[in-house]
């Protein structure tokens, strides 16, 4: 894998998937999100967790999540006014240039900048809080939402939510499978009243269970993602998607 990577980019092996964000107020699709993969010749399709940080350690992020970017806006562009939410690394995240290189993919591909999510992690924050504060306001004045991934699961803190300047916060599938225990579901429960008490938008992923989106729904949560709606699919298959919904 080590060897393949830096040939997959240029073979052009990586491709974009797109799930979408369901509202809980209306069940319209409010958002989307891209999720890299690799189809890898002779192993399918290779999730994140199995490259993205053999990619950090070749150097190979910045250009992996340029191309990322740049595919995702490109084929998002074609969707109305859908949010296009999109998981930068923390390596990525903290390239002086990174605020840049954002405007200039968004630019190309004709995205209006408020049509875009940039979903970060307790990582990419922490590792310098105020440079992270800084380039999270230059993209926030331009109109880009941010969001805080991975809420509950270890990752990401409630503190962060006072810290950093946000709009949305995401709960994480681990998280969300335990609200149907009493102690997950206080633990969900406390989350997201914590996030809407600081006006942020909360979006929980990997539900798969009426029971579950009832929960979240009661709750407060006002966006949902998971396979009970649709698995992640191409553009294609999501423009297809879209339209059926519509009709």
């Amino acid at each position: 894998m080590h060897a393949s990577l830096s040939a997959a980019l240029a073979n052009g092996e990586f491709f974009a998937l797109y799930q979408p964000q369901i509202a809980t107020l209306d069940g319209r699709v409010a958002g989307v999100e891209a999720l890299l993969r690799w189809q890898r010749p002779g192993f399918g399709i290779i999730e994140p967790s199995d490259f993205v940080t053999i990619a950090e350690k070749q150097g190979l992020i910045a250009p992996l999540g340029a191309f990322m970017l740049e595919r995702a806006c490109q084929t998002a562009a074609a969707w109305g006014e859908l949010k296009l939410g999109i998981n930068v690394s923390p390596l990525q995240f903290a390239r002086v240039d990174f605020a840049d290189v954002i405007f200039a993919i968004a630019g190309r591909a004709n995205l209006p900048l408020h049509r875009l999510e940039i979903e970060i992690t307790e990582t990419a924050a922490f590792g310098d809080l105020e440079a992270a504060k800084a380039t999270l306001a230059q993209l926030r004045a331009r109109g880009v939402s941010i969001a805080l991934d991975d809420l509950g699961s270890g990752l990401a803190t409630p503190a962060l939510m006072r810290a950093l300047p946000l709009d949305r916060v995401k709960l994480g599938k681990e998280v969300v499978v335990t609200c149907q225990t009493p102690e997950g579901a206080a633990l969900v429960r406390g989350l997201i009243c914590a996030a809407r008490d600081l006006g942020l938008g909360v979006t929980a992923e990997g539900v798969e269970t009426q029971a579950e989106q009832e929960f979240l729904q009661a709750c407060g949560c006002d966006l949902l993602q998971g396979y009970l709606f649709a698995r992640p699919m191409t553009g294609i298959e999501f423009t297809s998607f879209l339209r059926h919904r519509l009709d």
